[in-house]
């Protein structure tokens, strides 16, 4: 685990960035050279948030029914028919890294008491998916709305939230809670699967650097006790829209180079 041992936001802020500006110009040289009808390079227009965060739900849920045995719903509302020109990849990931986030906070937090922290025993994960329990479980509710410069996706669970002191710590690269379950017996068997739910604590700052190359961001907040919405805002990327206020990551670091 690298927080709070070792902390190099800075540079991994830089490295990250270099690396999606790279993969961006290469793909784009590309797919221009191989036009894709309702694409220019790599940015789809007119792209479905809602399409690309259904099939990520459905594949969330499925890995948390077999890690967990259960699994909330995830209910969708607001505009769900908004659009915008993005790069699928980009939305994709972004999106895994909050809804998984979400997902596994309101398993974890309403399953019965007494499995909490050892999720993995043989008596609940050998369970078939239990109906009437997961209608206990609150829905994790995504949010879909359009605005003049950005889309915007709200992500709401009630996973419990984290207390104030945390909230900054939790965009630290390496910061996870998946230490945080107490050990037992079949912990080593079921970690692959844990870590593939969980991640190792980078998923909320690469998510943010996501957002923020092309002028967007993501916004939390946390409920002590109740949950958390996450707000991740996309920047259209249509030629002539309207930038932003905020200046892009890419950009900054061109500058800085050449100071």
């Amino acid at each position: 685990m690298m927080y709070p041992h070792i902390q190099l936001d800075g540079f991994l802020d830089r490295l990250f960035t270099a690396r999606v500006s790279t993969r961006i110009l290469t793909e784009n040289y590309i797919r221009m050279h191989s036009p894709q009808e309702g694409f220019t390079g790599v940015v789809q227009h007119e792209l479905s948030p809602l399409q690309i965060i259904q099939e990520i739900s459905h594949e969330i849920v499925r890995l948390t029914q077999s890690i967990y045995g259960v699994a909330p719903e995830v209910e969708f509302r607001g505009n769900l028919g908004c659009t915008l020109d993005y790069i699928p990849r980009h939305v994709r990931f972004m999106a895994q890294e909050l809804i998984k986030n979400a997902v596994r906070a309101t398993t974890e937090r309403h399953m019965p008491h007494g499995t909490r922290g050892s999720f993995a025993n043989s008596w609940w994960s050998s369970r078939p998916a239990d109906a009437s329990f997961e209608k206990q479980i609150p829905k994790v509710v995504v949010e879909l709305q359009k605005g003049d410069v950005h889309v915007i996706i709200k992500i709401s669970d009630q996973g419990g939230g984290m207390p104030k002191r945390l909230q900054e710590e939790a965009w630290q690269y390496g910061w996870s809670t998946a230490g945080d379950d107490e050990e037992d017996e079949d912990h080593d068997r079921s970690d692959g699967q844990r870590k593939e739910l969980a991640g190792f604590g980078f998923g909320l700052p690469l998510t943010r650097l996501h957002a923020q190359y092309f002028g967007g961001d993501v916004f939390m907040q946390a409920l002590p006790g109740h949950g958390t919405d996450m707000y991740l805002l996309l920047n259209h990327l249509k030629e002539g829209s309207p930038s932003t206020e905020t200046e892009d990551p890419s950009t900054a670091l061109t500058e800085d180079e050449n100071l």
